[in-house]
């Protein structure tokens, strides 16, 4: 008895220690949203060097996520995760002592590096330690964190630049990141990862890897989600400004979608994938993302947005619980960092050509328009047959090694 205990205790303390990497990266993702550019304008940015700024740190941590799920397979989850937060910290100390715009778009390129390895990084331990009958439950909650994090990151930023000033933001998040690494060093052990000499993974297992159905099944559902994603936080805000409604009416939209995804992703209907299979929930998931994409751009009106707002977080509730243990399940231990680390460029890559192609349409159809919408739709039923396909080709689960 004494023993289970113990053996429990061990496997919670990594994934606590994994949750709490997951909150304090979103946080200090979300926290930025309100606060850079402006930020960047105030040191004397143009408008195009503020966008640069901007988007430099989605480009450099794109990159950043395959080439950090190389370093977690080789060198263990514990050390980059814990260099990734120190240096986060670091960056975002720059960020305040920025005098320059130039300044400020060097910290936001190293920011972009440092925080690739820290999601990856913790879906990677917690992808370790659940059990297999219980991965999506526990990747709900986990994910969960990230709704927390978008519901309480952009208000939080806002006050706190307008009451004390932009560098207390990036303070604060300095601060935190500091706080996280000194628990999570205690949390996780030091001899994590692959149980193999330090040595790059062989070519022949990259490549069978990067061939697996279920992995290729995770990537589809992922990048046809986060082009809807990339569609309504560049749209969506310019829509309804259109139409003349206010900041705050855009914001209640995105809290509605965060607070459903929340709550699919921490109650019971995160067990789906885990009685049934998981390419039934991603495909569920898809088609809910589909049809509140179709919504918004049909339905017009406070209810409308609500509507659609709340099917796309039901369909993100479903979908992202059952997508990453399918990560998990398409590797073994000594390879689940990089597939997480693929996952999760595939999922940066697919934000950042839906918000490019949205601003494009909705440039040519007008931003009121609810066409970019429909584009965001289209995409994600598209993907509903092909995941389904893919998912009946799918082999078994890889045996963690």
């Amino acid at each position: 008895m004494g023993a289970d205990v113990r053996a429990r205790a061990a496997t919670r303390r990594p994934i606590l220690a994994a949750r709490l990497v997951v909150l304090v990266t979103f946080l200090d993702l979300f926290i930025q949203f309100p606060v850079v550019a402006p930020y960047a304008g105030a040191l004397g940015a143009s408008p195009v060097l503020a966008g640069v700024i901007v988007g430099i740190y989605s480009a450099t941590n794109l990159v950043g996520n395959v080439l950090a799920g190389l370093w977690l397979d080789r060198w263990g989850r514990r050390r980059p995760v814990l260099i990734g937060l120190l240096v986060s910290a670091a960056a975002l100390g720059a960020y305040a002592l920025a005098r320059t715009p130039e300044h400020l778009l060097v910290a936001r390129a190293v920011h972009g590096l440092a925080t690739a390895v820290l999601t990856p990084g913790a879906f990677a331990i917690i992808g370790d330690s659940a059990a297999v009958d219980r991965r999506a439950r526990v990747m709900g909650v986990s994910g969960a964190l990230i709704a927390v994090a978008a519901i309480v990151g952009p208000p939080l930023a806002g006050i706190t630049r307008d009451r004390i000033g932009p560098e207390a933001v990036f303070a604060g998040g300095a601060v935190l990141m500091l706080l996280v690494a000194a628990v999570f060093g205690p949390l996780t052990p030091a001899t994590d990862g692959p149980r193999r000499p330090a040595a790059p993974p062989a070519a022949p297992d990259g490549r069978r890897l990067l061939t697996n159905r279920r992995l290729a099944g995770a990537c589809l559902a992922a990048l046809a989600l986060t082009v809807g994603l990339g569609t309504l936080v560049t749209h969506l805000p310019q829509a309804l400004a259109a139409r003349g409604e206010t900041a705050t009416r855009s914001g209640l939209a995105f809290t509605i979608y965060a607070l459903v995804a929340m709550v699919v992703m921490a109650g019971p209907l995160n067990r789906l994938s885990d009685r049934v299979d998981r390419f039934g929930p991603v495909a569920v998931g898809l088609a809910l993302v589909g049809a509140g994409m179709t919504l918004l751009g049909l339905v017009g009106g406070a209810a409308g947005v609500a509507a659609g707002m709340g099917v796309v977080g039901l369909g993100f509730g479903l979908l992202f619980p059952a997508a990453t243990a399918l990560v998990a399940e398409s590797s073994s231990r000594a390879q689940r960092g990089l597939a997480f680390g693929l996952f999760y460029a595939v999922y940066s890559l697919g934000v950042v050509a839906g918000a490019l192609l949205s601003g494009l349409i909705g440039q040519w159809s007008g931003l009121a328009s609810g066409v970019p919408f429909l584009w965001g739709a289209a995409v994600a039923l598209v993907a509903v047959p092909a995941v389904l396909l893919v998912g009946r080709r799918a082999g078994a689960p890889a045996r963690d090694l």
